[in-house]
């Protein structure tokens, strides 16, 4: 998913989000890329996502993140590292609260792609018929910190496949 796609996503939660009754951030996030090996993917970890801030403290929320590797043996390809894509809720509580500021912390709980691969087929090179890939998934933990003033919003995501810094705004 390239920056355009995460700039689209991000415009529309945007727009779902503004309906919404509780105060919401709107975040995307970016990381610094690990050394690509014949195992590791190297592309930029990237996230876009959504937190639901409650008055009573708690909130929710959740992100798709392009982070990790998973390794692709479709199409002609045998276990090559390519960025993995995750799919993550976050449960969270506030720490301190002023009357413009706010500083949260959360837990992020998801699956992260791990490996892909064509079912058996008779073509060896594609998956038959334009069937989709066998997908399998891990866990993908972590947390997320944040502190938001007036409308915009600073913070960290960290998992076990990358760390981000995230920018947000608040609404």
């Amino acid at each position: 998913m390239g920056v355009k796609k995460y700039l689209a996503l991000f415009a529309l939660l945007s727009g779902l989000a503004s309906t919404a009754s509780a105060d919401g951030i709107i975040y995307i996030g970016g990381g610094s890329a690990e050394t690509a090996s014949t195992t590791v993917n190297g592309d930029t970890p990237m996230s876009i996502g959504y937190l639901a801030l409650r008055d009573e403290g708690a909130f929710f929320g959740f992100d798709i993140g392009a982070e990790g590797t998973v390794l692709d043996s479709t199409y002609s390809q045998n276990n090559k590292p390519s960025q993995a894509y995750s799919f993550n809720l976050i449960l969270g509580t506030n720490i301190s609260k002023g009357e413009k500021s706010r500083l949260d912390v959360g837990a992020i709980v998801g699956f992260r792609e791990e490996a892909k691969d064509c079912p058996s087929s008779y073509l060896g090179y594609a998956c038959y018929a334009d069937t989709s890939p066998d997908t399998e998934y891990t866990a993908n933990l972590g947390a997320i910190i944040t502190y938001s003033y007036n409308k915009l919003a600073i913070g960290l995501r960290a998992t076990d496949a990358s760390t981000q810094l995230i920018l947000g705004a608040k609404f």
